[in-house]
């Protein structure tokens, strides 16, 4: 069983990278198993790679590489057990060390498990020149990383893509190097894919770090079932930029260079509406994907971004949903998390007649 670790910071294009992979593996006629590690309390990702008959599991409310590692070796013993993958894809959170994470997981002992070379994804859009510019633990993934994929080249000229190639030569000059749009895919992500077909080398393991603790992140994370039953889908997909349009606007008024990911879904009616803002001057993303199986509509948000106190990143969430929510006259109810992974009901909110 090979294991594929891909990292990088938030935002920078890990699950669509990952969802190409799928595809590729798939047509290999591989038995892919994807584990995906949220930092918030409630998944997004998972829902996103969730398709074409791979298992998927997730592990929230923490980071894999060092405070979830024994939810981890759960996790990969179950798929083992249950499923027997010919490939384990494993996205940690945007936080995450992977050299770290893949040394847990040499630990835990596993016959006949070997490793790709760590993969580590940056968004050249958001890299500036300076290496003092980039806060310590964004310098720990590169450095961990075998591979450096700079991804979003579309977003960027060819002085820029430059500019990104030294500063991540300066910081990483080992590791294999290529640059590509993981959207639009091409032959420089095909070279990825490729890359990734290796072995990982060894290296020596540094003191274990606390990612959580270093990045400085604060991040919150809920989720709203919509009671209303007829939801256009261009009011699903308004509402769904609105609100990160709205929570990006208050993040900005507390921090107005902050970085990070906020991320929303929308499923209603096989309808899934994906969404996700990467900072304070960047607009909405949004996508559409049909997805089978969703009786239910939900919105789950999660919010992950630098220097802004929590207290205050919860009630931007709150208030951007609930509000947009009332606005467009659509009744919901929100979820709250029970101490052992389920959700309730806690909330019988603003009623009014359906669309």
């Amino acid at each position: 069983m090979k294991c594929m670790i891909i990292g990088g910071f938030l935002g920078s294009g890990k699950t669509t990278t990952i969802r190409k992979l799928i595809e590729y593996l798939g047509a290999q006629g591989q038995r892919t198993a994807i584990i995906v590690n949220e930092i918030g309390e409630i998944g997004i990702d998972g829902d996103t790679i969730s398709e074409g008959g791979v298992e998927t599991r997730e592990i929230t409310s923490g980071c894999v590489c060092c405070t979830l590692r024994i939810s981890m070796e759960h996790t990969i013993k179950s798929l083992r057990t249950s499923y027997s993958p010919d490939t384990i894809i494993i996205e940690p959170t945007g936080i995450a060390f992977p050299r770290q994470l893949k040394s847990n997981i040499e630990s835990m002992d596993l016959p006949g498990i070997t490793f790709a070379p760590i993969a580590n994804l940056v968004d050249a859009s958001r890299l500036g020149s300076d290496p003092e510019d980039i806060p310590n633990f964004m310098k720990n993934q590169i450095e961990d990383a075998e591979i450096l994929g700079i991804n979003k080249v579309d977003l960027i000229g060819p002085e820029k893509l430059l500019e990104v190639c030294r500063l991540l030569r300066k910081l990483n000059p080992k590791s294999r190097m290529v640059h590509f749009s993981a959207r639009q895919g091409g032959e420089n992500f095909d070279k990825l894919l490729d890359l990734l077909g290796g072995d990982s080398q060894e290296k020596i393991v540094p003191e274990a770090k606390n990612s959580v603790e270093m990045s400085g992140v604060s991040a919150y994370s809920s989720e709203f079932e919509i009671t209303s039953q007829e939801i256009p889908l261009e009011t699903a997909v308004s509402v769904s930029e609105q609100i990160l349009e709205n929570i990006r606007n208050r993040a900005k008024e507390l921090n107005p260079e902050f970085v990070g990911h906020i991320k929303l879904s929308f499923t209603h009616n096989g309808n899934f509406v994906k969404g996700s803002v990467t900072s304070a001057h960047e607009n909405p993303a949004i996508e559409v994907l049909k997805k089978e199986g969703n009786p239910r509509s939900r919105i789950k948000v999660l919010s992950a971004i630098t220097s802004v106190p929590r207290e205050e990143l919860v009630k931007a969430v709150d208030v951007a949903v609930t509000g947009q929510l009332e606005n467009r006259q659509l009744s919901y109810i929100k979820m709250e998390k029970r101490d052992h992974g389920h959700h309730q009901a806690t909330i019988s909110p603003f009623k009014q007649n359906n669309l």
